[in-house]
């Protein structure tokens, strides 16, 4: 006997005019039992002078008393300095609008982040090339652009990663303009990374 369907294909819902339902945000962290717990949450140090939001390299500060609110977070700027990730997940006081439709957290924010080698798996911009990794191990090196905020292919220092996935087309990443200090979703031409940090 012969079955005259096939049960194992999957289409996109009728109508949605989109190419594929597999995509990712930047800064979310995929859901993950044994990891959940590693969320941690520190305060946006008031030297900030740029919002923070998911999917930025942070450094976390020790604070005397800092209690349930942890260490004082940073973004951070060079490779020796990066202690883990800011994420979306469970930044619930950050604030958007209309006009700004990224939740953003300002100095005095908390900021929910997973530290290095928490196991965290999580969403973070990558340089549209860097798509030829797929068929790479996953312990390829990758780099870090601290201007650009995006994974790069390696120059001289390894971002301790290891890149699990990597989608173009068809996810969402932050653009933030600094003039009119406006952050907002670009979904086309962008291309993502889910990384094991």
């Amino acid at each position: 006997m012969s079955i005259s369907i096939d049960p194992y294909s999957t289409t996109n819902a009728a109508g949605t005019f989109k190419k594929s339902s597999d995509g990712y945000v930047q800064g979310m962290a995929m859901d993950d039992p044994a990891i959940r717990n590693s969320l941690a949450i520190g305060v946006l140090a008031s030297t900030e002078t740029l919002p923070i939001w998911g999917g930025l390299p942070i450094q976390e500060t020790i604070t005397i008393d800092s209690g349930a609110t942890g260490g004082q977070i940073s973004r951070s700027t060079a490779y020796d300095e990066v202690t883990g990730f800011s994420v979306f997940n469970q930044a619930t006081a950050w604030v958007n609008s209309p006009a700004s439709p990224v939740p953003t957290g300002s100095a005095g924010a908390t900021v929910p982040f997973y530290r290095m080698g928490s196991g965290a798996r999580i969403v973070l911009p990558i340089d549209p090339a860097l798509v030829s990794l797929d068929g790479s191990l996953i312990t390829a090196q990758v780099s870090w652009d601290f201007t650009t905020n995006k994974i790069v292919a390696f120059s001289t220092t390894a971002l301790p990663v290891k890149v699990l996935n990597v989608n173009a087309g068809n996810s969402k990443v932050v653009s933030y303009n600094g003039t009119t200090k406006l952050a907002t979703w670009v979904e086309s031409g962008v291309a993502v990374a889910l990384v094991e940090i």
